[in-house]
């Protein structure tokens, strides 16, 4: 069956369409889950923070430094305070179930083993079950806040701290969780319909010149066709003003060819003279005449083209890696971000690190310090930055007054207790403003660059927008 070009071209982009359809569909699903994936993570980090509270207080007990009673005591105020993602809390319980930390105050020394969802499971029993079986994720419905009548989907994650046989957890925001779904999806949305949108109008246009033009190229192909590929061969000029006219630029065009031909053989010649000249042994290989044809002169072509991009990467490179800011004597952006990628595709699958945005909280204004004291304020956070982090992690500054930093750790809590240890620092030393910090941590290569910045850039806004002089983990 014969089909005209335009409908051809149109069946085309209707399959582009489709394809294009399909694969925002399993985006759609994939990005849902990788960000399920860092809520996850993120209440997995935050028990485990837990534990690590509670192990500190116990070997408080277990040296003498305090009697068990008062660990526990301490241990408890200091998890009941914790606060994180609007209002999140983790819970506690004793071994018989009773309740010794919680969001909701009247729940607090009542026995709650027996407490269930709407469905009848028993919600209780199973994160004991999952702290107990190592530390594990429990899937229940809830009831919405506003509408009673209305069950929600909840998760929540559990572990046990095994020294006291007490159980601790904490529940996903599901509100912003599913803010983040619907984001995600009306972006995806948007994309397709602007990239369907452009495709189509592109397509419009040159399916209308195609038609247009479609007998001068035919015709001018066939003259075409019945010569040789040789720059010595030339086109009549006859025919119809447009005949003539294509002709007359067919051979322009290949005297234009023979030119560059001939200029493209005179450089190389100069290339391959000035390659002897620093290393005999070591040089490109070029014809002893000019191209005869299209395909010689394209050779000679990509053989100096090749040689000229490899020494402007080669420029490129040395220029980033040599780049640093004016004022901090830091790392430029380029740089950091290339040797941060360069280095994350070296890191072990189990090696966990982490990457850091610093901010204050109100731009620092050149209106409000001036020159020479907003450079002095930066070149301080930037050398208290060198100070407190350790040698092997990359610092830069990032936009007017942002920095950001990124390294390797031997444990993964290590990435927060880091980030609170500046964070504190440069608290004591800028008193007379406030900083935020954001953090992205992850163990192993399973994170891309770009994807830590963004994680880390969300961190920092949810501590700015939370009243700032905060420290968020994604």
């Amino acid at each position: 069956m014969q089909t005209s070009i335009s409908i051809r071209v149109w069946s085309l982009l209707l399959m582009f369409i489709l394809g294009l359809g399909v694969n925002t569909y399993l985006e759609q699903a994939n990005s849902r889950k990788e960000i399920q994936a860092c809520y996850e993570s993120n209440v997995v980090h935050m028990v485990d923070s837990g534990k690590s509270i509670l192990s500190y207080y116990q070997q408080k007990a277990e040296r003498g430094e305090l009697t068990e009673q008062e660990a526990k005591a301490r241990a408890l105020e200091a998890i009941s305070a914790i606060r994180y993602d609007g209002g999140n809390y983790i819970f506690m319980g004793n071994a018989e179930g009773v309740s010794i930390s919680n969001g909701i105050k009247e729940l607090e020394g009542t026995n709650i083993m027996g407490m269930q969802d709407p469905t009848g499971l028993p919600l209780v029993k199973r994160l004991y079950e999952m702290a107990a079986a190592g530390g594990g994720f429990v899937h229940y419905q809830w009831p919405d806040a506003t509408n009673k009548s209305e069950l929600l989907p909840k998760t929540s994650y559990a572990d046990l701290f095994e020294p006291w046989q007490w159980t601790l957890g904490t529940g996903l925001n599901m509100e912003m969780l599913q803010q983040d779904f619907l984001r995600a999806k009306e972006t995806s949305l948007i994309n397709l319909t602007l990239v369907v949108i452009s495709v189509g109008v592109v397509i419009f246009f040159f399916v209308r010149q195609l038609i247009s033009q479609m007998s001068l190229v035919v015709r001018a192909m066939s003259q075409l066709a019945k010569g040789e590929h040789d720059l010595q061969f030339r086109l009549k000029p006859k025919g119809s003003k447009e005949l003539i006219e294509l002709a007359n630029s067919y051979n322009q065009l290949v005297e234009t060819l023979q030119q560059l031909a001939q200029s493209v053989y005179s450089d190389g010649e100069r290339l391959r003279k000035a390659s002897q000249g620093l290393d005999t042994t070591q040089y490109s290989e070029f014809p002893d005449k000019p191209a005869e044809n299209i395909q010689d002169l394209l050779h000679a072509i990509k053989r100096i083209a090749d040689q000229n991009e490899q020494l402007q990467h080669a420029h490129i490179n040395l220029r980033q890696l040599a780049e640093k800011d004016s004022i901090t004597s830091l790392l430029s952006i380029s740089a950091f971000e290339q040797q941060v990628v360069s280095e994350l595709q070296q890191v072990n699958n189990n090696v966990p690190h982490s990457l850091y945005l610093l901010a204050f909280d109100q731009d620092l204004e050149l209106s409000t310090y001036g020159a020479d004291l907003l450079s002095e304020r930066l070149k301080s956070v930037a050398a208290e930055l060198k100070q407190l982090l350790p040698l092997h992690m990359r610092i830069c500054r990032s936009g007017d007054s942002r920095f950001m930093f990124w390294g390797t750790h031997t444990d993964f809590s290590e990435g927060m207790k880091l980030a609170v240890k500046v964070h504190q620092k440069l608290q004591q030393m800028m008193q007379d403003t406030s900083m935020s910090l954001g953090i992205s941590s992850v163990i192993g290569e399973s994170k891309r660059y770009e994807l830590m910045h963004s994680e880390a850039e969300r961190a920092l806004l949810r501590a700015q927008a939370d009243g700032g002089s905060k420290v968020y983990e994604y």
